[in-house]
């Protein structure tokens, strides 16, 4: 994605369309930014942030279970 595209999409997020799918998506909650910014990332770096996420998860998890013993 270049900048000027990246520009584009920030724009149309902080202004869509009247009774746009952006529009609702954004009244319903969704950070819409979060998916420019993951549009932005190669499919390798995409993958290591998942693994990322993923490892954070289970640590999390076995916290948890350790604070239940």
């Amino acid at each position: 994605m270049t900048l000027d595209e990246k520009k584009r999409l920030l724009a149309l997020i902080e202004n869509p369309p009247p009774g746009s799918k952006i529009e609702a998506a954004k009244q319903f909650g969704v950070d819409l930014t979060l998916l420019v910014r993951n549009l932005g990332l190669t499919p390798d770096e995409r993958v290591r942030e998942m693994e990322r996420a993923l490892r954070f998860a289970e640590e999390l998890r076995d916290a948890v279970r350790q604070s239940q013993r």
